[in-house]
């Protein structure tokens, strides 16, 4: 089993972390209880931990690897800019040459705005629409992620108020002001007739929509024509800016989920994928949005500056990157995809549990109501891994602890059949 050997170097490795890195890392969504796991090397589908241990990645950098790890193509262009320079303060040509060709994949990119992170990417997007509206309030649904900006993470685990049908903002982080959440206004995710109500009785005050086209959890909540329709619908009639949130969900195919889920966006917010395995963000949008960066005219109405924004390496890499996806490659992903969520369906079926699987496009998850199946940890906390995460874990199988799978262009219809024997032996042994 290639997920079998003792987790000693790692265990060793997190008690010495722990004293210098909170959780021993820097990201609360690698925690795993009951220590971190610590990776040495990575290549195509597949990771290497430091005992030696070996995974099929079906994480991928929580879906930011779409071609796998450590592509020949991508570390190429990589290491030759590297050679040359990691970063000026200058431009290069690599940054509007890749700015050309994300505005060329949707007509909704006009104009093309780098940075470092999906969570810079949706901060600026709302600065943005704060600037060019003049008005102060963002709209968003409740329960949704859309990165770690205090305004952008309101109600991302929303508790609703007992004497009201309508969500309530609350804080994420602890120490979170008063004032943000003031200016976020929640609505419910998939309840069209509620969200237009809310919308329609705060729309002079109201900025701009945060939306991601994918929905909810990866794209495992599928948002419904109706409610994508009665957010479209509010942003016209109240002139309101749509935020399309595509960090995640660009994947879906050649023009992102948008062009897909027939999405006009007036800003959209994009990470992940376009940096090709590199750190990135990006805002595009209508010219005359997404001139409120521009200083042309005078003092620019958003100043954005940024050490590493629209670094080389993340340019050539991220070009690199997209020029590989043509629309073939995407149909194969989203096949794949698909072919993985039928796998899962059928091992239900031949497990006789209550269960079925989710997700949509490249990304595919598992849901399983049995406790001993699950993982069940509290958003924010470290992940107990336990149950089917636990188990594919130590047979080689690395997912999300909520059991998302991430597809890549380097995985084939060859890589299913295991996955699902692996997934099938795990329910019946867990279930005994």
């Amino acid at each position: 089993m290639r997920g079998s050997n003792i987790l000693n170097k790692s265990r060793n490795n997190f008690i010495k972390a722990r004293k210098v890195l909170p959780d021993g890392g820097s990201r609360s969504t690698i925690g795993l209880s009951p220590h971190s796991i610590y990776i040495e090397s990575a290549k195509g589908k597949y990771l290497r931990d430091i005992d030696g241990n070996s995974y099929f990645d079906l994480n991928n950098n929580y879906t930011a690897l779409i071609h796998g790890h450590s592509h020949p193509e991508i570390t190429k262009v990589a290491i030759e800019q590297i050679k040359t320079g990691t970063g000026f303060s200058f431009g290069s040509k690599a940054e509007s040459s890749f700015a050309k060709l994300l505005c060329d994949r949707n007509k909704n990119f006009q104009k093309i705005r780098f940075m470092n992170s999906g969570t810079e990417a949706v901060m600026n997007a709302i600065k943005v629409a704060r600037a060019y509206t003049g008005k102060p309030k963002i709209i968003k649904c409740e329960n949704s992620y859309h990165g770690s900006y205090d305004f952008a993470e309101v109600s991302l685990d929303g508790k609703n108020d007992p004497h009201s049908s309508e969500p309530i903002s609350t804080a994420y982080s602890h120490g979170t002001p008063r004032g943000v959440l003031e200016n976020v206004i929640v609505i419910p995710f998939n309840d069209a007739e509620l969200a237009s109500k809310i919308i329609e009785k705060n729309a002079d005050q109201v900025a701009a929509i945060l939306f991601d086209p994918f929905g909810q959890k990866y794209g495992r909540s599928v948002p419904s024509d109706a409610f994508i329709g009665a957010l479209k619908k509010a942003c016209i009639d109240f002139n309101i800016l749509f935020i399309a949130d595509e960090v995640i969900s660009f994947r879906a195919g050649f023009s992102g989920c948008q062009k897909e889920r027939g999405i006009e966006a007036d800003l959209t917010a994009m990470g992940k994928i376009i940096g090709g395995g590199f750190p990135i963000g990006a805002v595009a949008g209508h010219e005359k949005v997404m001139d409120m960066f521009s200083a042309s005219s005078g003092r620019a109405k958003v100043p954005h500056g940024g050490t590493f924004n629209a670094n080389p390496v993340s340019m050539v890499a991220g070009m690199k990157a997209m020029e590989m996806l043509k629309k073939s490659n995407f149909k194969k992903l989203n096949f794949i995809g698909e072919k993985f969520r039928e796998g899962i369906n059928e091992v239900c079926e031949l497990a006789n549990i209550e269960g079925y699987a989710e997700g949509q496009f490249s990304i595919f998850g598992i849901k399983v109501f049995d406790k001993k199946l699950t993982d069940n940890t509290e958003r924010g906390m470290t992940y107990k891994s336990k149950g089917l995460h636990r188990y594919m874990l130590e047979h080689g199988y690395w997912l999300t602890p909520g059991l998302t799978g991430v597809c890549s262009t380097v995985m084939d219809q060859s890589d299913i059949d295991p996955f699902c024997e692996t997934l099938l032996s795990g329910i019946k042994d867990l279930l005994g």
